[in-house]
């Protein structure tokens, strides 16, 4: 795929004014924290907080004709301690046999994600968002000529007052939610979203010191899975989605991932994908400014 590099300005810029807005002292808090827990941002979708920040991630997956390439960016704007807003979008690469590759911005999605409940002693967050992708905001080749409702409940849970010392390092984090499309000839779909974790912070902060050294002491372990159920419109019970192992670093300021994306089915596709994300912590990055909130 070949992409100009008037294309990618938006995404320098982007990187560019994060990098600038850091004029006041760091806090020692990360976005999406129950307890002594951190629930790092997951990859395939989104985490149980509803802190400042700014992830973005880039996936390729194989199809039988051709492939497809997919950068996302989002960002999200704390209103009040328990309120954000949040904005995103998606710049994709389809390449089919016998075609031209076609690349291009997605539908621009606008959206807010209220934090349900945040129970430190037991490790539990979860919050519930709504967002609407709008239509015709993309570029012409790609974007979608309907709008998208898609509510959403994230839940995250840690294990950390499991009587095995064992099991204290593992977290469940997971979410339900819909894309309800506004044209009636475009299918509804229920989205169903887990993964498992492996803290090794965790473990050596608050259960047992194993000997980790850097990098390794900072990583968790991770497997996700995605999966997208058709409600109607002729493809009725059909499930697409991806079960992804891999691994992520967790920064001061930022963290890192990378993930395998393994085709849950044939409908699904036939080769295996990748995934890598950077999430900036913007409320560590900027606690005075753009992370702080707007109301107290």
């Amino acid at each position: 795929m070949s992409i100009s590099r008037t294309s990618w300005r938006p995404l320098w810029v982007a990187v560019a004014s994060v990098l600038l807005v850091v004029s006041a002292p760091p806090s020692a808090d990360a976005h999406a924290i129950a307890g002594q827990r951190l629930f790092p941002s997951t990859l395939t979708f989104d985490d149980p907080g509803i802190g400042a920040e700014l992830p973005m991630t880039f996936s390729h997956v194989g199809s039988d004709d051709g492939s497809q390439n997919d950068f996302g960016i989002s960002v999200t704007k704390p209103v009040t301690q328990n309120f954000s807003i949040t904005a995103s979008t998606d710049y994709l690469g389809v390449n089919s046999s016998g075609s031209p590759t076609q690349h291009g911005w997605g539908n621009v999605s606008f959206g807010g994600a209220w934090q349900a409940y945040n129970n430190p002693k037991t490790e539990s967050l979860g919050s519930l968002t709504l967002s609407r992708r709008f239509a015709n905001t993309g570029s012409q080749a790609l974007r979608d000529d309907f709008s998208t409702w898609s509510p959403e409940f994230n839940f995250g849970q840690g294990l950390g007052n499991a009587s095995a010392q064992w099991l204290r390092p593992f977290a469940i984090t997971g979410g339900v939610g819909f894309d309800l499309p506004d044209m009636s000839s475009q299918p509804r779909t229920l989205n169903l979203n887990l993964s498992l974790q492996y803290s090794i912070p965790y473990l050596q902060n608050f259960v047992k010191y194993a000997g980790f050294k850097a990098p390794f002491d900072r990583m968790i372990p991770i497997v996700e899975l995605s999966t997208q159920t058709c409600l109607d419109q002729g493809c009725h019970g059909q499930v697409t989605g991806y079960l992804s192992p891999g691994v992520i670093w967790v920064g001061k300021y930022f963290q890192l991932g990378a993930e395998l994306m393994v085709p849950l089915n044939r409908r699904t596709g036939h080769s295996v994908g990748f995934m890598v994300g950077l999430d900036f912590y913007l409320d560590d990055l900027a606690p005075h400014g753009f992370g702080a909130p707007m109301f107290h």
